[in-house]
């Protein structure tokens, strides 16, 4: 029962958040003429696309509930719009499975999008002992991005710690929370010149249901890596949290990364450059690695390579 709530509550406000999107022109899918009964229906699990190196993050809906399956990819091809020749394939990329922990599965791939404006990604989704299904969706891309993006500095902030709030109930939703993450502000992590991992999300509220295990991820995480780097978590609301949550009330952090949704995860290196973004669901398959390097003072590499 507890596991179809979580569905419920990740469903409604991703359906609502494409209803939203596609009023406003951003990311929705393309008219489906597959999309019958039993029919596989991909939805992008971002609300921002951005110049450059992106992660295209999709859940997919089967009879309008979302699917964790963890033998299903994505074929992806993509397509600049608004280019001279809009029907030419542009790239491609292979969107893998990264539910892990997640109630609902996140296929997610890596793909360069070096132009602003319309893109297209054909989604092809291979299906055992019959022809794969195939979805055609529409991605806005945009010139500048809106939440701090890959290869930008960190913005130095003074989010709330133990030196100021040391009742850890008060500091964050988490229902179990570890105190190794409120011992800095992200202004003195940058200042450390050490990497780190800053996440922001609300453990007790979250609208996608993804705040709560992405936590577990990156508590394991820190207990193996926090030697190398350092681990921030920052609640989206100021406690008392039901309140604020109410009144969508959110803490100025939230503000000063110019977030709009909830959890957002980022990677940033010893000179305060951020080297990668996730937003929604993580998982440890998908963070280990990049945190991996991020340790060792290399660079994150997000794309594949050959």
């Amino acid at each position: 029962m507890q596991t179809r709530a979580l569905f419920h509550k990740w469903l409604l406000p991703m359906l609502l958040l494409n209803t939203l999107l596609a009023a406003c022109g951003t990311q929705a899918p393309a008219a489906n003429p597959t999309a019958a009964t039993g029919a596989l229906v991909p939805v992008v699990a971002v609300s921002e696309l951005t110049k450059g190196v992106n992660r295209l993050a999709f859940g997919v809906l089967k009879d309008g509930t979302p699917i964790n399956d963890p033998n299903l990819t994505l074929d992806l091809t993509l397509f600049y719009l608004d280019g001279a020749e809009p029907t030419t394939p542009q790239g491609t990329a292979q969107a893998m499975y990264r539910g892990d922990g997640l109630p609902f599965g996140v296929y997610v791939g890596y793909a360069d999008l070096p132009q602003a404006g319309g893109w297209g990604v054909e989604v092809r989704m291979p299906q055992e002992g019959a022809e794969p299904q195939i979805s055609r969706i529409r991605l806005d891309v945009l010139n500048q991005p809106q939440a701090p993006a890959i290869g930008t500095a960190a913005i130095p902030i003074d989010n709330l710690t133990v030196k100021e709030q040391p009742d850890l109930a008060q500091l964050t939703s988490d229902p179990q929370p570890d105190g190794d993450l409120y011992q800095l502000t992200v202004a003195e992590a940058l200042a450390a010149k050490k990497p780190f991992l800053v996440a922001f999300s609300t453990p007790g509220y979250c609208q996608t249901a993804v705040c709560g295990p992405n936590m577990l991820v990156i508590k394991k995480l820190k207990d193996q890596l926090q030697a190398q780097m350092n681990f921030i978590h920052v609640e989206v609301y100021p406690f008392p949290f039901n309140e604020s949550f109410q009144n969508q009330r959110r803490v100025p952090a939230m503000a000063q990364w110019n977030l709009r949704t909830e959890p957002w995860t980022f990677l940033v290196d010893a000179n305060g450059v951020i080297q990668a973004r996730y937003e929604g669901g993580i998982t440890f398959s998908e963070l280990e690695p990049a945190l991996a390097q991020l340790a060792a003072g290399q660079p994150v590499q997000l794309l594949p390579t050959n």
